[in-house]
């Protein structure tokens, strides 16, 4: 048994394939989601697990060079924005509208992690650094 960090089967598993530029989405539970793309859905209840809570344990384990968020964020959201910052603080940020947003997670992620976060634009698509 994995005695530290993220025991999560599926997450851990695509943790592990990623490769340098390699992308994966922690998202709310409203962003459309595809069929054809691998969702590894982490929502209990509404609210429940929040993106914070998922997104802190993963940061812990993978390298971030870039991530990118929807731009509406910052209006309809500033409180989870300024926490995002916070925890992206010396990853490169950029700022896409919404519905781009969307494309690009479903078009560029290995996986999309669905959390049970229930505010607006709380999504974000992290693409892999490498350690070294």
């Amino acid at each position: 048994m994995k005695k530290t960090g993220i025991i999560n089967r599926e997450l851990g598993a695509v943790i592990v394939k990623l490769g340098h530029t390699d992308a994966i989405t922690v998202c709310d539970c409203g962003l459309p989601l595809s069929e054809e793309k691998k969702v590894i859905d982490l929502s209990m209840r509404k609210g429940f697990p929040g993106l914070i809570e998922i997104l802190q344990p993963l940061l812990e384990e993978i390298v971030v060079e870039r991530a990118i968020l929807a731009k509406e964020i910052i209006k309809a959201n500033p409180e989870m924005h300024k926490k995002l910052l916070e925890l992206l603080k010396n990853v490169d940020i950029e700022y896409v509208e919404h519905e781009d947003f969307k494309h690009m997670a479903l078009e560029k992620s290995r996986a999309i992690v669905r959390t049970g976060e229930a505010t607006p634009y709380s999504n974000v698509i992290l693409f892999s650094g490498v350690d070294f």
